[in-house]
């Protein structure tokens, strides 16, 4: 492809941002999607991404707001359009033919948007993907990875998961270089540098070749991986290629190439903030640095990773303390007269008429600092963002209410089994590295309510040992597995081996359930010892998380193996307790939540006998799943399914929430299933 007289990375820069976008958002398909897979959809990340791509002169949403009312004030603070798609009868989807004649009328009328983005992951949609091409419009398509169509991503030009966007992915998803979407885009990246090799174009401009892996599979992107950037996932592939620079732009060549003097090139070298630099050290020295700091991020780096899962960091700190100074002001003057999304609505409203940019799920998630270290009272009521709301007994002043919301910090890293560093966290929390002496401040508040101990010169959660949740009864038959494990004599007691045998486990799971199970189970035990010990970076994050994929294996093992349903339940239980909303493990187990309560739930069936009647895993949502149980002529398994719910509302509330939300919005035409809903909130009520 012929390139103007200038220099190609300019060229590629000025036409991508000279290009104006066109966004048409199938909202059903995805908001849809996201319920069944409990995630909170958020359209501001989605629009930030594609802003960052080029001006967005189009914004069309399409769905029917009378479902989703509750998503409407983020979307118009995006400014988009909302467009209303009637619903004929409940699941039916009819945003298609609106969207596609939109599409078109846009790309005859307005000749100068050159980029389309079509977001959705129904196939129906490849026709009018293909139609844009012809008529020489550049295709991306935005879906969620699991139920994308092939065909779908084949059409577009580019795309782009849409967990990638939203920073939804899976920790196993991201940096696992034994995938195979990974292994798939190395493969893509040696055949077009072999295309390049072929037209005598190497070393090739580094925006040059991923336009051609584009051109070869539209589906390639290094936000599916983890990397913000396509050099960056260059750099972690340098084992396949060698990156150079040349007048401030870099360049990429297979790796056994060899540089001629003439060219000016020079190898490529990534420093401390990402920036090219001159290669001057032996590389089998910087290979072995590079595997040290991979394998020990810095103090600051895990702390960022908690914030962020937390979603905790995702508001700047003038926004936090406005926000939180305002929070207590109406708390205290108007007390239980206004539930979370009323008091919230008024404040978003107000900011509005300010002029302030303050989305509702901004002061969400200002708000849940408060809600998870109690700052907030219900009365005798089950917490819920639907009942009258006071400030929590104790909290006398306006800095007691914003100390409180913001030692849920200080208590996230003390609850992964992190050393505290008060210079980093007054950094990231104050923008003040010497803001040590409020960082002590929030320690001490937390040691006055008794949620942490300072114990041999580090601060831990109280309970057994360094284990805060060793008691908890939920977890006792996981704790008894863990302690009455005989380990094999010659297998190393450290937490890299406990790792490794998690990254085992997690490949074995799929073959073989009993070998998973025993790996994780090996794993369990070296990091509870590990932790109890108070071994440095003895994460009880890490503890958490083996334990919660133990459970789930061990329960897959007993009930799908064994056939043994009912002492498969405390493992399904012990993985719900485990994984709870608002915690770190939560985003990193999403994919296995929506399938685990499926079988829980199927599992009724099965322990009954009525295996000719039980619903399809493949195809059924949980929330499905407890309608068809709680109306079932069956009334066996209707009392199972009750006392099965019942366990689960005992150690997993918010999950019970969000599948009577899921029922009450895919058929709130149907009184049988707004019973149901109503059944399951009267048991989170009990």
């Amino acid at each position: 492809m012929p390139y103007p007289n200038k220099r190609e990375s300019e060229w590629f820069e000025e036409t991508l941002m000279s290009n104006q976008i066109a966004v048409f958002i199938d909202f059903e398909n995805v908001a849809l999607w996201a319920e069944q897979e409990f995630l909170d959809f958020e359209l501001t990340p989605l629009m930030e991404y594609l802003q960052s791509r080029g001006p967005v002169v189009i914004k069309r949403v399409y769905g029917d707001w009378s479902r989703f009312s509750h998503y409407r004030e983020e979307l118009m603070n995006n400014s988009v359009d909302l467009v209303q798609i009637y619903s004929v009868r409940a699941g039916k989807n009819r945003a298609d033919i609106r969207m596609a004649l939109d599409a078109m009328e846009t790309a005859i009328t307005r000749p100068q948007i050159q980029t389309f983005v079509i977001v959705s992951g129904d196939s129906d949609f490849g026709p009018l993907v293909a139609k844009l091409r012809e008529y020489s419009r550049y295709t991306l398509g935005i879906g969620p990875k699991d139920v994308t169509h092939p065909l779908l991503v084949k059409a577009c030009d580019e795309f782009v998961y849409l967990e990638s966007v939203l920073g939804e992915m899976h920790d196993h998803e991201l940096h696992s270089p034994s995938s195979a979407d990974n292994e798939n885009a190395r493969s893509l990246l040696d055949k077009a540098l072999r295309v390049h090799a072929q037209r005598g174009e190497l070393p090739v401009l580094a925006a040059k070749l991923k336009q051609t892996m584009l051109l070869m599979d539209s589906a390639f992107n290094e936000a599916n991986f983890g990397y913000s950037q396509f050099k960056s996932w260059l750099e972690h592939n340098q084992d396949l290629i060698s990156l150079y620079t040349k007048d401030m732009q870099l360049y990429v060549a297979p790796r056994d190439y060899v540089v001629s003097n003439d060219q000016g090139l020079r190898p490529w070298e990534s420093g401390p903030s990402g920036n090219g630099q001159h290669a001057g050290i032996n590389p089998v020295i910087r290979a072995a640095q590079a595997q040290s700091a991979n394998n020990k991020p810095s103090l600051r780096l895990q702390y960022k990773q908690i914030f962020n899962r937390l979603k905790m960091t995702s508001v700047d700190f003038a926004t936090r303390r406005d926000v939180l100074r305002d929070i207590y002001r109406e708390l205290s003057e108007r007390p239980n007269e206004r539930t979370t999304d009323e008091l919230l609505e008024e404040l978003c409203m107000r900011y509005e008429a300010q002029g302030l940019i303050r989305s509702k799920t901004t002061l969400r998630q200002i708000w849940q600092m408060g809600f998870r270290q109690r700052a907030f009272d219900y009365g005798d009521q089950v917490a819920s963002v639907h009942v009258p709301v006071r400030l929590a007994d104790g909290i006398d002043s306006e800095a007691d209410f914003v100390k409180r919301a913001e030692s849920g910090f200080v208590f996230a890293v003390i609850n992964a089994g992190l050393e505290i560093d008060k210079h980093e966290l007054a950094a990231i929390l104050l923008n003040d590295r010497d803001q040590v002496d409020y960082i002590q401040s929030l320690l001490d508040d937390l040691q006055e309510r008794g949620l942490i101990v300072y114990k041999d010169k580090r601060y831990t959660l109280p309970g057994h040992s360094a284990i805060p949740f060793a008691d908890e009864p939920a977890l006792q038959l996981l704790r008894y597995d863990i302690e009455h494990v005989q380990l094999p004599d010659n297998l190393p007691r450290t937490q890299e081996k406990a790792r490794s045998l998690a990254k085992t486990a997690m490949l074995q799971r799929s073959q073989d359930f009993a070998a998973s199970a025993r790996s994780y189970l090996f794993a369990c035990r070296l990091q509870w010892d590990a932790v109890e010990a108070n071994e440095p970076g003895a994460s009880v994050e890490d503890l958490r998380w083996y334990m919660a994929s133990y459970a789930s294996v061990k329960a897959g093992e007993l009930s799908q193996i064994h056939r043994d349903y009912a002492n498969s339940r405390p493992y399904y239980l012990a993985f719900f307790y485990l994984v709870q909303e608002d915690d770190p493990l939560w985003s990193r187990m999403r994919g296995l939540i929506n399938p685990m309560l499926s079988y829980y739930w199927v599992n009724a069936w099965r322990e009954l006998g009525l295996t000719a009647a039980n619903p399809s895993l493949s195809t059924t949502t949980p929330a499905e799943i407890a309608v068809s149980a709680a109306t079932h002529e069956n009334q066996e398994l209707c009392k199972l399914w009750f006392t099965m719910t019942q366990n689960l509302a005992e150690v997993n509330p918010g999950l019970l929430r969000r599948v009577a939300n899921q029922i009450r919005l895919n058929r709130s035409d149907s009184p049988v299933h707004m019973q149901v809903a109503d059944a399951i909130e009267q048991m989170l009520m009990v």
